[in-house]
């Protein structure tokens, strides 16, 4: 009967170890700075391209679907305009189903290269997400 109670404790012990926050929470509240000129991480934005078997693309955080990679393209370059006009610099990161073929994965690679866009490859190694620049 001891035994269990201890297992019981410490399933409960474990678990609120694993949802609770390890950073300690400040209570300062910095302000913000409208004349401080923004530091270069803050100027760039990441768009996710993903790919699936079949060759179709995904954007808008994977709501809209794009078939052609010349409109994928078309929709890269006026995503690049908008964020020019805002003074950020774009990054593509390239996301592909593990299934699907790297022909269609160099469509969207190419679609890059050709706006001159840098890219990123994310893939999982060792269970974990990584990116390859």
């Amino acid at each position: 009967m001891i035994i269990r109670l201890i297992d019981i404790v410490l399933l409960l012990l474990f678990g609120f170890i694993s949802i609770s926050q390890i950073t300690r929470k400040s209570f300062i509240k910095l302000p913000r700075s409208a004349a401080v000129q923004a530091a270069m991480p803050d100027r760039e934005e990441i768009v996710f391209v993903g790919v699936l078997p079949d060759g179709t693309f995904l954007v808008d955080n994977e709501t809209r679907s794009v078939v052609d990679p010349a409109v994928l393209q078309a929709y890269l370059r006026q995503t690049q305009a908008e964020l020019a006009q805002q003074k950020a610099v774009m990054r593509v990161r390239i996301r592909a189903n593990w299934d699907t073929p790297m022909t269609h994965v160099f469509k969207a690679v190419s679609s890059c290269e050709a706006l001159k866009i840098p890219i990123g490859l994310d893939v999982i190694r060792g269970g974990q997400v990584a990116s390859a620049p």
